[in-house]
């Protein structure tokens, strides 16, 4: 099982790569260039993700776990609204993040910095304390309620693959595979499900508590290893693509990744979930806080982008 798991962790980091996943690159997308393709990638990878990883929960429910939730929907909206201006500040969401890490780009070391900073502000403030994750998702089992959701997102996942057009970027410049949406929403929910804390930015936020508080388990040598088997995925991809340039740390682009990444780290220790967990996980499990902190966060991200950058400008995002 572990060895499955770190194998697919490699693929899930290079499905990510070479889709270009980025929220904020998603954004710019649509208000410069009235294209909603690379957002569309994402509902792709939620509909793969929920169709596998809900019937999976269903049969074993021991291996697979879908995503519970809280009612503080306050948190969750405002939560979404921070990290939208930490990945505009940041020039890139956590999925971002990722793709210009294994890029080359070591400006981005400033984010995965101001995620740990993040973490300590929220866990330090007095009187604030992360909502708990107290409600049961409504897909434990089969029904009207998981038909309901299912079936739009069934009919969405064939469309895809009818018409791959759908989700390819009106750009000529610009393609993504369907098979990369697949790896990616399948992969990564399936992981999402089985491993705690696999992703990146789980590791260094379980690594910074466990940092300051004895107390704290940390981290799982799976979870360790499936993130290192992801970012290794996510660095062939870009070695064989020919998009991995070494690019060492400005002064200017790097105060905006940690005072971004700061917020991002600080939101998704509140909401809780980072803008990759809320897509592969969260929404798919039709969890509310994920769908709500999601959509303010897209929403926020839009509003900056058309008031401060609404002429085209060059893509921040590797393709």
């Amino acid at each position: 099982m572990s060895a499955i798991a770190i194998a697919v962790a490699f693929a899930v980091g290079f499905a990510f790569k070479r889709a270009g996943l980025c929220t904020y690159a998603a954004a710019e997308d649509i208000v410069q260039h009235r294209d909603p393709g690379r957002l569309l990638v994402f509902v792709g990878a939620i509909a793969w993700a929920a169709l596998v990883v809900v019937p999976l929960n269903w049969l074993f429910p021991r291996l697979f776990a879908l995503s519970d939730s809280h009612g503080l929907w306050l948190t969750a909206l405002l939560g979404g609204l921070v990290m939208g201006l930490g990945a505009h500040l940041n020039r890139g969401c956590i999925f971002g993040t990722f793709v210009q890490l294994v890029s080359g780009n070591l400006t981005y070391l400033g984010t995965l910095a101001g995620i740990s900073l993040g973490v300590i502000l929220v866990d330090q403030l007095p009187g604030l304390v992360a909502p708990a994750l107290d409600r049961t998702s409504a897909l434990v089992g089969p029904g009207v309620v998981a038909a309901l959701w299912l079936t739009p997102l069934g009919l969405f996942a064939l469309a895809i693959l009818v018409r791959p057009a759908l989700i390819e970027r009106l750009r000529a410049r610009s393609k993504t595979a369907v098979a990369m949406v697949l790896v990616a929403g399948i992969g990564g929910g399936m992981l999402y499900a089985a491993v705690a804390g696999w992703d990146y930015t789980s590791v260094v936020t379980g690594a910074t508590r466990a940092a300051l508080d004895a107390r704290v388990s940390g981290l799982t040598l799976l979870a360790a290893s499936c993130t290192l088997a992801q970012i290794v995925g996510g660095v062939v991809a870009a070695l064989s693509d020919g998009s991995f340039r070494l690019q060492w740390p400005r002064s200017r682009p790097l105060i905006g990744s940690i005072l971004g990444g700061t917020l991002m780290g600080g939101a998704a220790a509140m909401v809780p979930g980072g803008n990759d967990g809320m897509l592969l996980t969260g929404i798919p499990s039709l969890a509310p806080h994920s769908i709500i902190s999601f959509s303010f966060m897209v929403i926020a991200m839009l509003a900056l982008v058309y008031l401060l950058h609404r002429r085209p400008v060059k893509q921040t995002q590797p393709e």
